[in-house]
């Protein structure tokens, strides 16, 4: 489904009608004893979803024209004429009802999606008013206010940070999945983006009572890819490994080369896990894990390791996870170490 994406939309179209053809072929030359009526609902449906409803009324009336003309060349008698007519005038109906369906379909979720993108938009000029009255407080806080005081509006900014976080995602996923997210690519120092990262959410760790560690082996200096989409991705896995880690435990974020010019990012805790059965799931939009005894407590928001998977492979790498019950999780990305690397 991701190769179609990326096609054009007459190159789709083209794919569609050599289908249709080489499905009438094959009806014209196995004639009434095998039937591959049901395959022309793929060229339609492909159309229908991809390129828009005219498109896909064209290839409904192609296929009735192909099915037509097999019946035709094979010289099946009819007890009327008309038979052959009617029974193209029925398919050509039914493969009309599909595309509609379909088209309806795909307007009602562009529009719900419009609609999110919309409401998630709007949500940034407000949370980012909270963000700059809070610090204005914390600009002022030495003078006026406790250590406790001082501690939630800390707090506050650290859970508006994380909230702008998810706005931002929410925002960006549409452009990473069609593939038109902007991209400033650029040499960046390993350390400098790690330390970054970390240093937005320290304050959340140690409220969570875990502590940060970074581990950069030799070799794993520099990094050809996105600073501030790099650092979102490393920030929201932190996030989730901060969230689901015992008290007294250990995240650590370990950076490593491999021998294909690419650098291998992880992000290990110490935590409950996640079910094997879970694992190549995690990373579909909305999909949520259910804690391993703990009382139904879901994983992730269903759209963070989305946006992250999204994310990695807009900047040329991959991501995978690795997990055991009780034994803690490993969410390991790719990224290449020069522009190089990144075309390969």
């Amino acid at each position: 489904m991701e190769y179609l994406r990326k096609q054009s939309k007459f190159s789709l179209i083209g794919m569609g009608l050599v289908f249709i053809l080489l499905l009438g072929v094959i009806d014209y030359l196995t004639g009434p004893e095998i039937s591959v009526s049901v395959f022309y609902l793929l060229p339609i449906s492909m159309t229908a979803w991809l390129v828009g409803k005219r498109a896909a009324i064209a290839m409904s009336v192609a296929s009735a024209g192909s099915w037509l003309i097999a019946d035709l060349l094979a010289g099946q008698t009819y007890s009327h004429f008309a038979i052959p007519y009617w029974n193209a005038a029925v398919r050509l109906g039914f493969f009309l009802i599909v595309t509609q369906a379909l088209a309806g379909l795909k307007d009602s979720r562009q529009r719900q999606e419009e609609l999110a993108q919309f409401v998630v938009h709007d949500l940034r000029s407000p949370l980012g008013n909270i963000m700059t009255g809070l610090q204005t407080l914390q600009e002022i806080a030495d003078e006026t206010m406790d250590n406790t005081q001082k501690d939630l509006i800390q707090m506050c900014l650290v859970s508006c940070n994380r909230m702008l976080t998810l706005v931002n995602s929410l925002l960006d996923l549409a452009r990473l999945e069609g593939g038109h997210m902007p991209l400033q690519l650029s040499e960046v120092n390993v350390k400098e983006l790690v330390e970054s990262s970390l240093k937005q959410v320290t304050v959340w760790a140690g409220r969570n009572h875990v502590t940060l560690d970074c581990d950069l082996m030799a070799g794993a200096e520099m990094v050809y890819t996105d600073l501030g989409l790099t650092m979102r991705v490393l920030v929201n896995l932190l996030s989730n490994a901060i969230k689901f880690s015992r008290p007294e435990s250990v995240v650590t974020v370990r950076v490593t080369p491999s021998d294909t010019a690419m650098l291998t990012f992880s992000v290990i805790d110490q935590g409950r896990g996640i079910p094997k059965e879970w694992a190549d799931r995690i990373f579909d939009k909305f999909t949520q894990v259910e804690a391993h005894r703990a009382g139904g407590t879901a994983i992730g928001s269903g759209l963070g390791l989305t946006f992250c998977r999204l994310a990695v492979e807009a900047l040329g790498g991959h991501i995978w996870l690795e997990s055991e019950v009780d034994k803690g999780t490993t969410i390991a990305f790719t990224l290449p170490t020069s522009a190089e690397a990144n075309r390969a």
